[in-house]
């Protein structure tokens, strides 16, 4: 077994990247925002000072929220102006900066100085080259605010290549860390260790050579590298995993791992459903026979198959099947990104349920649906209507309807990151007005008129004002008005559901009580309902649930991850 060799690749230069993370399916807002400061040309180097040439990434805490830096300095010689991309870890506040010149970029006797303008203020950093040539650390001034910043040179490998990456990986028995691409910039890859529950963004320092910092989009200070490992025939066996963790102030432990990659079985298969081609890949677990399998089910928001590995590997590890699917519009599937019906996408899944049916390796009773968030919606429909769904997993379910949840999410959104109630207000009532406009047609020149009247200011990025009236009025009647109550209170199979009480986008104690009273309703005793504390909607521990505090946010609430797929497990004999 050998180590990958590093290899540096550059991105083709012009492209200018707004990096931002979405959870697969998630509604509302993203998770966490990135600053990114791209395509910078660099003066001529002084004699003795070595190159800053290629890319960096890093960045800083600003009010305890990670903001991400990403710098390339091109070659001596290009024509390529000094710009700059950077969006604050919320929705804006009137802060989001895109494509801006630099207004100095410089050389110092001591490293380098950096000046970013952001409307009236200026992003400053000041930093020096570190002993290895691989990190420039120093501080940033912005406003008020100051602190330690640091960035570290990172490879742009192509996106093909991390492919090969996908996995499982077993350090022991009841210990499995997976690697796949689900958020952050589509040249990284993530990492969900499925035992500790912490989660990152690798960052490549070459082919097959990784580092991350601590929390979901923290590259910086450096506290864990991953490297890859291959056979002869170049396929990828395992990884080594070093991590730091700091026990004071001036001393730091390191611990180190192996694991071996687990040797799944993977097919890509299509579904039809009408015209819509549904396609997706089959993941088998190690061993022969048949076994249970979980549809992994995106949102209606061009989720490529490979985001929804984060769960998939979680349960084929413990020998589930798993199926993932490109959403309508991404990768192999057709059809229309965010046009269609909650009916539509039932529809698709079950389309996908009948084609694993006839699978020699599949458990026909067996065959389960999971959905998060928006998709819980999806999943609970498409139950409702076959006998062939065996059980059901529903994460972050809301037991209202959509319009009344993005209400909720906007309210609490804007309370949480310490907006006074008067501005809340305003964000509420601008999503009643817009609600309206969208049931009726009527009312959207007043509409235009207020976002144009609120145009730079905090509250209106919440509330996620729309473009155009066709756009807004569709999406109204294919979903916004859909009630979930009629598809949960026929549901007679095994449910389990799960929430974080600090969801920020469902209204969890009344989606709770939405969900037993259907099931009483629907007469099923086969249900767990189970609320994780100081946990998200994505079920990452957290202190307040905001979107904002997403990039520095490390582990999924404890245990979840054996919760679900012993739940499956227990209920495995019943499928057969």
């Amino acid at each position: 077994m050998r180590r990958i060799q590093s290899s540096h690749f550059d991105e083709p230069r012009g492209s200018v990247r707004r990096c931002l993370a979405v959870w697969a399916g998630q509604r509302g807002g993203p998770l966490f925002l990135i600053l990114a400061v791209l395509l910078c040309s660099w003066p001529p180097l002084c004699l003795g000072q070595p190159p800053l040439d290629g890319a960096w990434t890093g960045g800083f805490l600003l009010k305890g929220n990670w903001v991400a830096v990403n710098l390339r300095f091109a070659s001596p010689g290009d024509t390529l102006g000094d710009r700059a991309d950077i969006l604050f870890p919320s929705y804006g506040g009137g802060e989001n900066v895109l494509n801006v010149a630099l207004e100095s970029l410089k050389r110092t006797p001591t490293g380098l100085h950096i000046e970013i303008p952001v409307r009236t203020e200026r992003v400053l950093l000041d930093g020096a080259l570190t002993e290895t040539e691989d990190q420039i650390s120093g501080n940033f001034v912005y406003g008020k605010a100051k602190g330690p910043f640091g960035v570290t040179r990172w490879a742009y490998v192509p996106v093909d290549s991390l492919e090969r990456f996908y996995g499982a990986y077993r350090v022991h028995p009841d210990r499995v860390i997976s690697i796949l691409r689900g958020w952050g910039h589509p040249r990284t890859l993530n990492y969900v260790d499925y035992k500790t529950g912490q989660v990152g963004t690798l960052w490549p320092r070459g082919e097959g050579n990784y580092y991350s910092g601590v929390g979901l989009s923290v590259s910086y200070p450096i506290a864990l590298k991953v490297s890859f490992e291959e056979n002869g025939a170049g396929h990828v066996t395992g990884l080594s995993w070093k991590s730091w963790s700091r026990t004071s102030a001036d001393s730091r432990d390191m611990t180190k791992i192996t694991a071996s990659k687990l040797d799944f079985r993977e097919e890509r298969i299509t579904c039809q459903n009408g015209d819509v081609t549904i396609g997706g890949t089959l993941i088998l677990p190690e061993g022969t026979g048949r076994h249970p399998v979980i549809i992994v089910t995106p949102g209606d928001y061009g989720t490529n198959r490979n985001q929804l590995r984060l769960w998939a590997h979680s349960y084929v590890s413990r020998g589930i099947a798993a199926f993932v699917f490109d959403s309508r519009g991404a990768g192999q599937s057709t059809g229309s990104v965010g046009a269609n019906s909650f009916s539509d996408l039932a529809n698709d899944v079950l389309a996908c349920v009948d084609a694993l049916k006839a699978r020699k390796e599949i458990e026909p009773h067996g065959i389960g649906l999971f959905g998060f968030s928006n998709s819980a919606w999806t999943v609970s429909l498409a139950a409702s209507r076959s006998p062939d769904v065996a059980f059901l997993i529903l994460q972050s379910l809301s037991g209202v309807v959509p319009w009344k949840q993005e209400l909720f999410r906007a309210e609490t959104q804007l309370r949480v990151d310490g907006f006074e109630e008067s501005v809340v207000k305003l964000g509420a009532d601008f999503m009643r007005m817009k609600f309206a406009v969208a049931r009726t047609g009527e009312g959207w020149e007043h509409l235009q008129a207020t976002m144009q009247k609120a145009s730079g200011e905090g509250w209106l990025p919440y509330t996620n004002p729309p473009a155009s009236l066709e756009r807004m009025t569709l999406n109204f009647k294919n979903n916004m008005d859909y009630d979930p109550v009629p598809a949960l209170e026929r549901l007679r199979i095994p449910v389990l559901a799960i929430w974080g009480d600090k969801d920020t986008y469902v209204p969890v104690p009344e989606s709770v009580s939405v969900f037993k009273q259907a099931m009483a309703k629907a007469g099923n005793k086969d249900y767990v309902a189970k609320i994780y504390p100081n946990s998200s909607h994505s079920l990452l521990v957290t202190k307040t649930g905001s979107p904002s505090t997403g990039g520095t946010e490390r582990n999924f609430a404890a245990g979840i991850w054996d919760v679900e797929a012993d739940w499956v497990l227990e209920h495995a004999e019943k499928f057969k």
